[in-house]
């Protein structure tokens, strides 16, 4: 995969790092794409938060700050497929949308990324401090964020884990299983692709851990979603094609 901050058109997983100041703000996209139809245009988003104040912001510089990262976050573009992939998605299964957004938060934002190695392996109903998503976050930006920065983005990730599903609590949080059904399946598959990633690579690769799928479970993860509907999958003896049927692509 390649690194960029992800501006351009594209595919790349972003360096942005929007979440040592903010959270990746879930409820507020869930506001903001149920008034925005799916087929809208790009400034349709702008016009929605800074105009319309959908999402109830007392001043407009916070309707700007908000669109500035809810667009940093999510793009807020039809002509971007990795946003056209999560609306599509999106109306399919409502109790997938943490784990949709999820996933493209965790594609833009670096730090976000780096914050998941504090839970990516424990186990459910182990406690998780804000501390332990410092530490996480500084073993890889310590000599670029000051010891503030790094306290603030530990307890911005930890809330951003608990709106994804993937934490509970509020001063004191616990690990919890998400549970990856189809739809966030199909778009983290889709997610690998654009990456580069073919065959069972689609979701061999971070966005799979950001599901908890378990090593070995990449196919029958794919068949789930194939079930449903949501991607051709073809396996004739070691060879596997995956493809995206109204989202364009093949693996």
């Amino acid at each position: 995969m390649t690194s960029s901050d992800a501006t351009g058109g594209d595919f790349a997983l972003g360096t942005l790092r929007t979440t040592t100041s903010h959270t990746i703000g879930i409820p507020h996209l869930v506001e903001l794409l149920r008034e925005v139809p799916s087929d809208a245009p790009a400034e349709r988003y702008r016009e929605a938060v800074v105009e319309g104040n959908v999402l109830g912001r007392p001043t407009q510089a916070g309707r700007q700050r908000s669109f500035r990262h809810l667009r940093e976050l999510y793009l807020l573009d039809p002509g971007r497929p990795e946003f056209t992939a999560l609306r599509h998605f999106w109306e399919i299964d409502p109790s997938s949308r943490p784990l949709l957004a999820g996933l493209l938060a965790v594609t833009r934002d670096e730090v976000l990324r780096a914050s998941f190695s504090a839970i990516a392996d424990l186990p459910p109903g182990w406690s998780v401090t804000s501390a332990d998503l410092t530490a996480a976050v500084g073993t890889q930006f310590s000599t670029e964020m000051s010891e503030s920065t790094l306290g603030k983005t530990g307890r911005n990730t930890g809330a951003c884990w608990t709106q994804t599903g993937h934490l509970a609590g509020r001063a004191k949080k616990v690990r919890l299983d998400v549970e990856a059904r189809p739809p966030a399946i199909a778009y983290a598959a889709y997610l690998g692709h654009l990456a580069g990633g073919r065959g069972l690579g689609v979701l061999d690769n971070p966005w799979s851990q950001i599901l908890g799928i378990a090593p070995g479970r990449t196919l029958e993860a794919l068949r789930d979603a194939h079930t449903q509907g949501l991607l051709d999958l073809l396996v004739a003896g070691n060879v596997v094609d995956v493809s995206f049927p109204g989202l364009g692509g093949a693996a």
